[in-house]
């Protein structure tokens, strides 16, 4: 069943028909002196789309894009068969978009917005169409870039001269109005023009907060806002509770876990601890044998390599992350598991920092340092972050397959964690949704983040290691 119109008269701008047609040679050599612009674009959207399997491209005189892109099946649609090149081995062009083969793509690219005749009548089909977990990256310029463009037209015959004039306010209504949402926006390209060192360093270099306005094109990432509600039914959450020397803490879990569902899984990992942990969450199996509760030994090296073990065994559609210090109640918890249920989010990061803390929950220092972070994250995500540390997160093991192959490949080893789930999930264009959570002080024992400086230090490494390779590195 075809769910786009895509003969040429209905879907293009007869504009941009007429010149794409008629202008074959000039298009063409454009592509060959432009080729590196071209590639830029390619290298930042393959590293947008690291984990796709199928995709689906709309071009227009710009399939070179496709080049670089690594995926298992590439379909494309082209305006004119004379742009057809077979870029990449696994690359097919099709005159048809259906609902099987787009609701088999794990990503759409729509390079050639500007150039449809009704581009909001084929993202709506394409959003209804696509499959939930599916990305959309729309391809879009600057709107400081549009009117200098329109200028060079006049005197350089490489575009049509007559195309849609979509500010970015315009594609932020279009979007909403299309049952999408933005999830990721990056800003890429500053010099268009081949310099040799020079291009490469300045386009890189405008890549930064505030620079970035002045660049050429934007990379928006979009998901769906409204999903099937099927998806929520009979999800089985696995609770992983990484435990160092926790024994009064444990015992405290016996009147939690019955008070909750007991289709819940419960996984405790002993992480090699000097007291009698190991021995609590044996007693506690004993006492609720009706109750899934599992004990794996953590590798005794720091919390994040016991967590993503507990992760490795669970088997559960939902993770949740929980100190074993209890400092979150479980009917937070338990709202962010509904949270994520029942919304779009794919991932939730719990923040201690928006209700009133608990007297002596959170350290002076703590709470300074954390706030910091705070502030780098939303700069790296370009979206208000509030918690970086909060230990509870929730996401579904699905996209923890996503998020493992770049563990602690942040510069170095993150001894918590929470850097690494929380980066990991922006890279493969996860939804982070924040849900406010009141903090408790913890019942027993001492808190484990200690060594302030070092671990400040290694954090900041992190952030800006990632920052590189997020924005700067092909």
């Amino acid at each position: 069943m075809k769910i786009l119109e895509l003969s040429e008269k209905k879907y293009y701008l007869s504009s941009s028909i007429e010149y794409f047609k008629n202008f074959l040679q000039n298009r063409k050599n454009f592509i060959k002196k432009k080729k590196f612009l071209f590639l830029e674009i390619s290298n930042f959207i393959n590293n947008c789309i690291d984990n796709s399997k199928k995709i689906f491209v709309f071009c227009v005189g710009n399939s070179i894009i496709t080049k670089n892109i690594r995926a298992k099946k590439i379909f494309v649609k082209e305006i004119h068969d004379e742009y057809k090149f077979q870029y990449n081995g696994n690359l097919q062009y099709t005159d048809d978009v259906n609902y099987l083969d787009l609701n088999e793509c794990d990503t759409i690219v729509i390079a050639d917005v500007e150039h449809q005749s009704n581009p909001a009548s084929n993202l709506l089909n394409i959003s209804k169409y696509m499959k939930d977990d599916a990305k959309i990256i729309i391809l879009s310029k600057n709107i400081i870039w549009m009117i200098v463009l329109k200028i060079l037209k006049f005197f350089f015959n490489f575009s049509p001269s007559k195309n849609n004039f979509l500010p970015s306010s315009y594609l932020n209504n279009l979007y909403s109005s299309c049952n999408l949402e933005i999830v990721r926006n990056e800003k890429i390209i500053a010099l268009p023009i081949y310099i040799p060192f020079l291009t490469n360093f300045l386009n890189k270099f405008f890549r930064l907060p505030i620079l970035n306005l002045f660049c050429l094109t934007n990379v928006t990432i979009l998901k769906k806002i409204t999903q099937s509600s099927e998806k929520s039914k009979k999800l089985r959450v696995s609770i992983v509770i990484p435990c160092k020397n926790e024994e009064k803490n444990i015992k405290i879990f016996e009147d939690e876990i019955l008070n909750n569902n007991q289709s819940n899984e419960y996984l405790f990992g002993d992480d090699k601890s000097e007291d009698k942990t190991n021995q609590e969450i044996d007693n506690l199996i004993k006492k609720l044998p009706n109750h899934n509760i599992i004990k794996y030994e953590g590798p005794g090296v720091c919390k994040s390599e016991n967590v993503y073990k507990g992760i490795d065994n669970a088997s559960g559609d939902i993770i949740v992350i929980y100190d074993a210090d209890l400092t979150v109640s479980f009917k937070d918890i338990q709202l962010s598991v509904n949270i994520l249920k029942n919304t779009n989010a794919d991932f939730i990061n719990c923040t201690r920092m928006i209700y009133p803390q608990k007297e002596n929950a959170m350290k002076f220092f703590n709470f300074i340092g954390n706030s910091f972070f705070a502030i780098l994250f939303s700069l790296l995500f370009k979206k208000k972050i509030t918690d970086t540390l909060c230990g509870t997160k929730i996401f579904y093991k699905k996209d923890w397959h996503k998020i493992k192959k770049d563990i602690s490949n942040w510069g170095t080893k993150d001894l918590w964690g929470d850097f690494d789930l929380l980066i990991g999930a922006y890279k493969n264009n996860l939804k982070i949704t924040e849900v406010p959570v009141t903090y408790f002080e913890r019942k027993a024992g001492s808190t484990k983040m200690t060594s302030l400086i070092s671990n400040g230090f290694r954090m900041l490494y992190i952030i800006f290691l990632s920052f590189y390779k997020l924005r700067l590195e092909k």
